[in-house]
């Protein structure tokens, strides 16, 4: 046997040709894609059995693949190349497969591997007795373990979860791996057993099937499965399909899909369920003949009719596209069947869509718009429907805006103003109650000066005029009016502040004293014409030094006005900030269209109190109060935020008087209390716990606590909720949830607490 020792050389680079080393010389130039370049620290060329030995840091590559061993003998009779010790296989996707001994092909494809593992993307890990390559780049495994845990067996480290199987198949086309009499364990314990199970390679982005169910138990639907699949449409849509089987009332089937455009989106999430109507706790309800729910049989009088049976639904989509630089459009659609039906199944809103228009209180608005935006204008044209969920609260009374729309043009003048023109429409139509037309066009000038001692002078002018088209429905006492009208506004303001700075070594102070002063002459007054978008307007202090703090169109501020107050805050140097603000408005008359909630309805507001403080990062508080002149508090709200190390705690107070209260406002939502906490005992278990408390009634909204376990690859998480407000016979109940995801393999969330 020839041979050829280099042993001073670390690193020989030779160049192999398959071609070169065959047996028959061949003549023609080899493509230079059939070369393997081989490095090692010694070559031996055995011409005796025509095979080539490289030993020492052996390295081969092959077209982005590359093979790592310490030795590495290829036959030129078999074309097969065999790597012993620490074989080391990196493919061209990153894969990483390890071996004691390997057998492969002279492409470093195909062979046969004994103690094999692969390091795959996403940190999963495949390790088998022996593995097979099969000529379509799949692996066949024996005796193999699958995780997508840190694995270290220096520490004798279990991972969390593992899957064991007599024979594993990674199928390189459908890209998907197929285990049979698997084992799923949980830290080296057998949890259950699956003849067949297979799961997308953790190379691919997204694949259709079975995600993880969801189990929980209600005391309202009993227990809960919630099965879903995950279908991969296409690239750039999906469609989740999950049934929902209760044992107390009849399965519901969710949808939830979404698709991306070159232009934009669109995502919907819809539910379906055959049933009646049922209570708290899950039996059937009675209507009276008017398909009123009945909520006491016992003492009702009529006659009464057990719900049927009937297709019940809801949906939540929303989209949005642009169709030029300037210009885009979307839509929001927000619908159910019944105004119980989420409530009754314990539905959330799955998004929460988007939209230029918003509302308030339990009610849904579908929407669709347009919106033209450039640097000086802007425009929105759009129609607006709303469904009530609140009991006896007709949808009809709402009726349909079709269109509303506003515009504005800005102009610059630089040290002469700003000049804005504003337009404004709307036509409300409702099948009972009154119809509303309005068209509002208004011109303003405002300017900004800055005298020498730092005194801020900002003079402001508007015109505006408005035309009414109405009717009012008939009354016991008054016949319908048809009428239209007009209204025309004049507004003079100007708006003095004096900002006083104090530096120091210790702190930054800036006290700001503000006054405004306005008068504006209007046609009409207030309460003789519609106000459709101003019903629950209150005087803030975010608004309290505007001219006309009434944001939207019906209402109008007439008279002369003045408000005062100051805003500051001071900035320690230790991390401590402190912030503060006072203001109180004076008219020189009173507005009998005002009720007593907008703080507008007498000769002088309540005073406005605003106080917040943050200590470091770790602690933060805001409020806001409204005192009247016996400095009684007639509003509070406060908010504060305590985060220290492991601890969250996050609560909203909130307290009105009867006084201020509007007459169409819940009576009993009055005071209440939002607690919103979280507690990371250790690196890898969260406590957390949520409270929404009606503590007008002692009610509480939802009370809800969650134990969520978690690592880098795994989470499982506890949840119990309780709600007991009643709707109709209809509350929430308690619910005990399980939701758990496993990296690589699928979850129906993110692990949180919501």
């Amino acid at each position: 046997m020839e041979s050829c020792r280099v042993p001073h050389l670390k690193s020989l680079a030779l160049t192999l040709s398959i071609a070169a080393i065959a047996p028959v010389a061949i003549s023609q130039e080899v493509p230079q894609q059939e070369k393997v370049y081989l490095e090692a620290d010694i070559l031996i060329d055995d011409k005796e059995n025509e095979q080539m030995i490289a030993e020492g840091s052996v390295v081969a590559r092959y077209e982005g693949r590359e093979l790592y061993a310490d030795k590495v003998i290829y036959n030129l009779k078999t074309k097969k190349v065999r790597a012993i010790g620490n074989v080391r296989i990196i493919d061209a996707d990153g894969t990483i497969r390890h071996s004691e001994e390997v057998e492969v092909d002279d492409k470093l494809g195909d062979g046969v591997a004994t103690q094999f593992t692969a390091q795959l993307p996403q940190d999963a890990v495949v390790v088998a007795r022996a593995a097979n390559r099969l000529a379509n780049g799949s692996n066949s495994l024996d005796r193999v373990v699958y995780t997508a845990c840190v694995v270290c067996q220096e520490n004798n480290y279990t991972p969390t979860w593992s899957l064991r199987a007599r024979k594993a198949v990674q199928n390189a086309e459908t890209k998907m791996i197929t285990y049979q009499d698997a084992v799923f364990e949980i830290k080296g314990v057998p949890v259950f057993y699956l003849p067949y199970f297979a799961h997308p390679d953790p190379s691919t982005d997204r694949r259709s099937g079975l995600l993880p169910p969801t189990p929980k138990i209600s005391s309202k639907l009993g227990f809960v499965y919630q099965q879903p699949y995950y279908w991969a449409i296409s690239k750039s849509q999906d469609l989740t399909i999950t049934p929902n089987l209760h044992t107390k009332v009849n399965p519901t089937l969710s949808l939830d899909y979404r698709k991306r455009f070159y232009s934009g989106r669109i995502q919907a999430y819809a539910n379906f369920a055959y049933d009646y109507l049922f209570d708290s706790n899950g039996d059937p309800q009675f209507l009276d003949s008017n398909g009123n729910i009945v909520k006491d049989p016992s003492s009702f009088n009529g006659p009464l009719f057990e719900s049927e049976r009937s297709m019940r639904s809801s949906l939540f989509a929303d989209g949005v596209f642009d169709i030029n630089q300037d210009w885009n459009w979307g839509f929001a659609a927000q619908r159910v069947s019944d105004d119980t039906f989420l409530r009754r199944y314990d539905i959330d809103k799955k998004y929460d869509t988007s939209g230029i228009y918003e509302i308030a209180g339990p009610r849904l608005l579908s929407q669709i718009y347009a919106v033209r935006q450039n640097k000086n204008s802007y425009f929105d044209i759009a129609s607006l429907s709303i469904q009530s969920l609140v009991e006896g609260e007709g949808d009809e009374t709402f009726g349909v805006v079709t269109p509303i729309a506003f515009g504005e043009q800005v102009f610059d003048y630089g040290s002469k103003g700003l000049v804005s023109l504003q337009g404004s429409a709307m036509v409300l139509n409702r099948n009972i109650g009154d119809d509303t037309r309005r068209l509002t066009a208004s011109a303003q000038w405002e300017n900004f000066f800055v005298a020498p001692a730092g005194l801020v002078f900002e003079p402001m002018a508007k015109l505006r005029a408005d035309y009414y088209n109405y009717s009012f429905d008939a009354t016991a006492t008054t016949a319908q009016i048809d009428d239209t009208d007009t209204r025309t506004t004049a507004l003079a303001a100007a708006t003095l502040r004096m900002p006083f700075v104090n530096r120091s070594k210790h702190f930054d102070m800036v006290i700001e004293p503000i006054a405004m002063v306005a008068y504006s002459d209007v046609s009409v007054d207030n309460g003789l014409l519609p106000n459709e978008d101003s019903t629950n307007y209150e005087y803030t202090l975010a608004d309290a030094f505007e001219p006309d703090p009434f944001g939207n169109g019906d209402l109008i501020e007439s008279g002369a006005r003045v408000a005062a107050g100051f805003r500051g805050y001071t900035d320690f140097r230790n991390g401590v900030k402190l912030k503060g603000a006072f203001a109180r408005r004076w008219r020189d008359k009173t507005d009998p269209a005002l009720e007593i909630g907008t703080n507008l309805d007498g000769t002088q507001s309540d005073y406005l109190i605003g106080a917040g403080a943050e200590i470091g990062s770790f602690l933060s508080f805001d409020s806001n109060f409204r005192v009247d002149d016996n400095f009684e508090l007639q509003r509070v709200e406060a908010r504060a935020k305590l985060n220290i190390d492991r601890l969250y705690v996050g609560a909203t107070y909130f307290d009105l008087t009867d006084e201020v209260v509007f007459a169409d406002a819940d009576p009993d939502g009055q005071e209440g209390i939002q607690i919103n906490s979280k507690l990371r005992v250790t690196d890898y278990i969260d406590f957390e716990y949520k409270h929404i408390r009606n503590i007008e009634t002692g009610e509480n909204a939802s009370m809800a606590f969650g134990v969520r376990f978690h690592d880098e690859c795994s989470f499982i998480l506890f949840t119990i909720e309780e709600r007991e407000i009643d709707d109709r016979n209809v509350t929430g109940g308690t619910t005990f949830r399980v939701s758990f995801g496993f990296k690589t393999l699928g979850q129906v969330s993110d692990g949180t607490f919501d």
